[in-house]
């Protein structure tokens, strides 16, 4: 090239640029946590698969407490307070009185401790506005852990004092869902992003100083000539790290955020990995708003689920055929029982009452003891939520069915697809004497 068109100092940057960097990790750094829940859930609603795993190593002074609660739906209603403040409060009232042995055991402060830590979080709850979660976890210990995830879809209740914060339910769901990479792409700068459970966090951001415009007729083509070069730089280094970015974070889809033109143009750089992995193109204003553009990249992510439901129930028939499906909740609860099940569908909006056993894992829709340790069963007013809960503790592959519901009523809103071999006349038996 006749001419050097940068400086010293950019080709130096460029040529970093081509290196493995942690972006990840130093994403992480940058956000850290809040002394108090409300703190916490202002700075980082976002929870990653390294977040959990930070937590879960951590040793803590006193005991932590962990709260699972559902925002179904005849929770929301308000009288003098939401329901859901009356199921913290019982479940409050229960966790006091199971732990009375293990909190007497504990030093003075740190019984002082767990009482402020479930006084703050009955606070926390007070103030809270649900704003389309379906459930809420909560992990706290004094200052030193105070993390606030809301969630997209159910769980099953839950609210622990013990001295690890219990994550297992958690890591089961983010390792369920797909995590999204996000490319907002201009020809002077990428904003790279993930998008995971409803929430959206900015992790990294390349920018190119393009040559300015001129209007001067002899220089015209030349600093066009100039700019496109360093428009196509600026569109290499961003796929370059957006493809580290996915690998490192783990994510299974992209979409592409940007004018039309320059999004299409911009996908030729992406790897072909990256290329079969892109879910579509969204071209939204530079002032749009956050909720509209998480209402915006919601709906693609919809559109995406409907199909992944509707190919995942058509195949239900080939199984069903193959004496390889459950179907009906009693069926699935024996199945979920004997650890038979490799897939389960239900709908999002099932619910109902049973019974069950925690140490177990052991569910029945009728009372009675557990026939592991003779133990009467305890009531489980979601008992869908904890066999949800339990499929996904022991693997199993999870789909909560909200766009194709249609496809599930010849199965009574729920299925499960069996192991290989699985003797689905014993489960017809025992779903039919339990």
């Amino acid at each position: 090239m006749s001419t050097v068109w940068e400086s010293i100092e950019e080709r130096e940057r460029r040529v970093r640029g081509s290196r493995t960097t942690s972006v990840m990790a130093r994403a992480a750094e940058q956000a850290p946590d809040g002394k108090t829940l409300s703190e916490a859930f202002a700075s980082r609603p976002f929870i990653s698969r390294d977040d959990l795993k930070r937590i879960a190593e951590q040793s803590y002074e006193r005991p932590v407490l962990t709260l699972y609660l559902n925002f179904s739906p005849d929770r929301l209603v308000r009288a003098d307070r939401p329901v859901f403040l009356s199921v913290f409060s019982s479940m409050r009232h229960q966790v006091l009185e199971s732990k009375k042995g293990y909190l007497e055991s504990l030093p003075h402060e740190h019984r002082i401790g767990v009482r402020d830590d479930l006084t703050q979080l009955q606070e926390f709850l007070e103030g809270y506005e649900p704003e389309g979660a379906r459930a809420l976890v909560i992990v706290k210990s004094g200052d030193q852990l105070n993390r606030v995830v809301p969630l997209p879809l159910r769980v099953a209740d839950h609210l622990m004092i013990e001295p690890d914060p219990y994550l297992q339910p958690l890591e089961a769901i983010i390792e369920s869902q797909h995590r999204l990479l996000v490319l907002t792409v201009a020809k002077d700068q990428t904003i790279v992003s993930i998008h995971e459970l409803g929430y959206e966090r900015d992790v990294d951001m390349i920018a190119e100083d393009l040559p300015r415009e001129t209007h001067e007729a002899f220089r015209e083509g030349k600093t066009e000539r100039h700019r496109e070069v360093h428009v196509i730089w600026h569109f290499k280094a961003s796929a370059q790290q957006a493809e580290r970015i996915f690998r490192d974070a783990g994510c299974d889809m992209v979409l592409l955020v940007g004018e039309d033109n320059i999004v299409k143009e911009f996908e030729d750089y992406l790897p072909k990995a990256l290329q079969q992995r892109l879910v579509g193109h969204l071209q939204l204003p530079p002032d749009v708003r956050p909720n509209e553009r998480r209402a915006a990249i919601g709906k693609v992510l919809t559109e995406r689920r409907a199909k992944e439901e509707g190919d995942a129930l058509e195949g239900l028939g080939f199984y069903q055929g193959h004496q390889r499906l459950a179907s009906g909740l009693d069926m699935v609860i024996s199945a979920g029982n004997l650890f038979l099940m490799r897939q389960l569908f239900v709908r999002d909006d099932l619910a109902g009452e049973g019974f069950i056993c925690h140490t177990h894992h052991f569910l029945a829709l009728k009372p009675g003891a557990c026939p592991f340790d003779n133990q009467p069963l305890e009531g489980a007013a979601n008992l869908l939520d904890e066999l949800i809960e339990m499929a996904r503790l022991h693997g199993v592959d999870v789909m909560m069915v909200g766009e194709r519901k249609d496809l599930l009523e010849p199965y009574e809103g729920i299925a499960a697809v069996l192991f290989n071999g699985a003797p689905i006349e014993q489960l017809r038996t025992t779903a039919v004497t339990s």
